[in-house]
C-alpha cells in the first residue's frame, strides 16, 4: 500500500533550508567543517524524518524545536524518543550510519555464522557462563560444522565466558567477525569462517498428527521479502495434507515486513474472511498523517494478492489463492524474542479465529516503522534545494540511515492487545533448548505443550540456574517496515 503525503521542509536551529530551486541558492553549509557538513545534512533528515512520521511527533515537539544542525544525530533520536514518567515508550526508533548493513539484515541477508544462541550460568555459583546454539541456520557455517540446537559453548576464541566479557565477546567475535574458535563442553573446538547468505527463516515445517489431529507446524524467525513466496508454498503443503490446527512457532521471531505479516495473516485465517477481504489491521497515526490520509489508507485487508516491492530485485506477484488450510484453531508460540510483526499477525487474525498462546510474555513492540536513508529522502525533496546543495546533500548522508516508529497497528476493532508490555500466554512454559530435542520434534519442550494443552512438568534437562538476560543483546533485533512513503 503506497502512502502519499506532501513533506513540508522545516528549517533547523542556524539551518534553514532553501524552499524551492528557482531562487538564488543559498549554501550556509559551504562555511562549516568537514564533520559538520555531514550532521547538517543528516540532521536536516533526521529532523524532517521524525516531525513528519514519527508517532509521538506532537508529543515529543519540544525535543525537536532544540534539534541543532550541529547535533549528533544518533544521540537525538535517542534522546528524542518518547517517554512516559520516565518509561521509555518508544525503544525502538533510531539513526544509524551504517545503512546499507541495516537494509541487508533487514532482508535476511549478512555476512553471518548462522548461529543464534542464548546465555546460562554455568552452575550455582553464577561465575561462569555457557552459551547454548538455540538453532542453526540450513547450510549456513555454524550448521555446516555441526553446531546443533542444546549444543553448549563454554569458550569464546580460547576464553572462558563470563557475565563480565559475555556479551561483548559474542557480538564482537561471533556477529562481528570473520571467523571464531568456539570450545564446547566436551572440549572439542570448531573454528567457523562467516560468508555473505541469505538466512531462509523457514527454519522448520512439517505435518504433526495425533489421532483426529492433523497439525501443520511452522517455524518461522523473520518477515522477510524473499520468504513471500516459499510461505504459500509450506501452506499449500499444509491444505493439500488436510491439516485442522495450525501452530506457529514465532518465538524467536523479532518482526519485518509489513507485508509478509499480512500474507501469513492471509494464510492463517478461516477462508471466508480471505474471500470477504476483511479487515486485517487498522493502524493509528500522528495526527498530520491522521487528516492527510483517508481511512482505506489506515487499513489493511485479508487477501490473495500481494506485491512484493524488493528494493535490489524489484517487484513480485505473489498469490497464495488455494493455499489457505481453512483452519479455526491457532497455537502461537511465543517468548520475549517474539516482537512487532510477529505479535501484529496475532492481533491482526485473533477476532477471527480460536487462538491459543503458548510460552512466555512477548516483547511489546506494538508500532510499526518506516527505514529511510538520506539520499533517499533527499531524492524525494530534490525541488527543494538547489543543484550545489542536492548533490552535496546526497553525497554527506550517504549510508546514513533513520528507523522510524509511524503508527501503532490495532485489530479490526482498534484493540492493540499487545500493548503495553506484550502477548500474555494462555499456557505458560519456557524455551529449554537443552531439552534434548530439535525444534519440530513433538517432544521439544515448547511444542509438547501445545500438543498437550497444558503447561508441562519441569524437565531435569533444564537448567534452574538460566537463562539470564544479557545487558547487550544476544540476538540482532529484526523491524517492521511499512511500504516507503511515496512524495508527490
Amino acid at each position: 500500500m503506497k502512502r502519499t503525503i506532501y513533506i513540508l521542509l522545516a528549517m533547523l536551529l542556524g539551518a534553514a533550508l532553501p524552499s524551492c530551486i528557482n531562487r538564488e541558492e543559498s549554501t550556509p553549509w559551504k562555511d562549516l567543517s568537514e564533520q559538520d557538513q555531514e550532521r547538517y545534512f543528516v540532521n536536516t533528515f533526521g529532523y524532517n524524518m521524525m516531525a513528519t512520521y514519527y508517532l509521538w511527533c506532537d508529543e515529543v515537539k519540544e525535543g525537536l524545536r532544540k534539534w541543532g544542525a550541529k547535533a549528533d544525530p544518533v544521540e537525538t533520536v535517542r534522546n528524542l524518543r518518547y517517554k512516559e514518567d520516565g518509561k521509555e515508550v518508544d525503544r525502538w526508533s533510531m539513526m544509524t550510519d551504517d545503512y546499507q548493513s541495516f537494509y541487508d539484515m533487514l532482508q535476511g541477508n549478512s555476512k553471518t555464522m548462522g548461529i543464534e544462541l542464548s546465555m546460562y550460568y554455568a552452575d550455582e555459583t553464577k561465575q561462569n557462563v555457557i552459551l547454548v546454539v538455540n538453532y542453526t541456520y540450513a547450510g549456513s557455517p555454524a550448521a555446516v560444522a555441526g553446531l546443533k540446537r542444546g549444543d553448549k559453548i563454554i569458550a569464546v576464541n580460547d576464553q572462558l565466558l563470563t557475565p563480565d566479557n559475555c556479551a561483548s565477546l559474542v557480538n564482537s567475535a561471533i556477529f562481528n567477525s570473520d571467523s571464531v574458535k568456539l570450545t564446547k563442553d566436551d572440549d572439542t573446538t570448531l573454528t567457523i569462517m562467516a560468508r555473505d547468505m541469505y538466512l531462509d527463516p523457514i527454519l522448520c515445517h512439517k505435518v504433526i498428527e495425533q489421532g483426529a489431529r492433523k497439525i501443520g507446524y511452522l517455524h518461522y524467525t523473520s518477515f522477510t521479502l524473499k520468504s513471500c513466496a516459499p510461505l504459500v508454498e509450506v501452506f499449500r503443503e499444509f491444505k493439500n495434507a488436510g491439516v485442522n490446527e495450525i501452530v506457529l512457532d514465532l518465538r524467536y521471531n523479532g518482526g519485518g515486513y509489513a507485508i509478509a505479516s499480512e500474507l501469513l495473516g492471509s494464510l492463517v485465517v478461516p477462508e471466508v474472511e480471505v474471500q470477504r477481504g476483511s479487515v486485517f489491521l487498522t493502524e493509528v497515526f500522528n495526527k498530520q498523517l491522521t487528516d492527510a490520509w483517508d481511512d482505506t489508507r489506515k487499513m489493511s485487508n485479508f487477501r490473495t494478492r500481494f506485491v512484493i516491492d524488493d528494493e535490489k530485485e524489484g517487484e513480485q506477484t505473489v498469490l497464495s489463492s488455494g493455499a489457505n488450510p481453512n483452519v479455526s484453531k491457532l497455537y502461537v508460540i511465543i517468548t520475549g524474542g517474539t516482537a512487532s510483526a510477529s505479535e501484529s499477525t496475532v492481533c491482526g487474525v485473533s477476532p477471527y479465529m480460536d487462538v491459543t498462546l503458548v510460552g512466555e510474555q512477548s516483547h511489546g513492540k506494538y508500532c510499526a516503522g518506516i527505514v529511510v536513508d538520506g539520499p533517499t529522502w533527499y531524492s524525494w525533496n530534490r525541488n527543494a534545494f538547489g543543484e550545489k546543495t542536492f548533490h552535496a546533500a546526497l553525497e554527506k548522508s550517504k549510508n546514513w540511515g533513520i528507523y522510524v516508529m509511524v503508527s501503532r497497528f490495532a485489530d479490526k476493532s482498534g484493540e492493540t492487545i499487545c500493548m503495553p508490555d506484550g502477548l500474555t500466554p494462555d499456557i505458560t512454559v519456557g524455551d529449554n533448548p537443552l531439552d534434548g530435542f530439535q525444534l519440530g520434534d513433538p517432544g521439544e519442550t515448547m511444542l509438547a505443550a501445545v500438543l498437550a494443552g497444558k503447561t508441562p512438568a519441569p524437565t531435569r534437562k533444564a537448567l534452574s540456574h538460566g537463562p539470564i538476560r544479557m545487558e547487550k543483546q544476544l540476538e540482532k533485533e529484526s523491524f517492521m517496515i511499512l511500504d516507503k512513503p511515496s512524495i508527490e
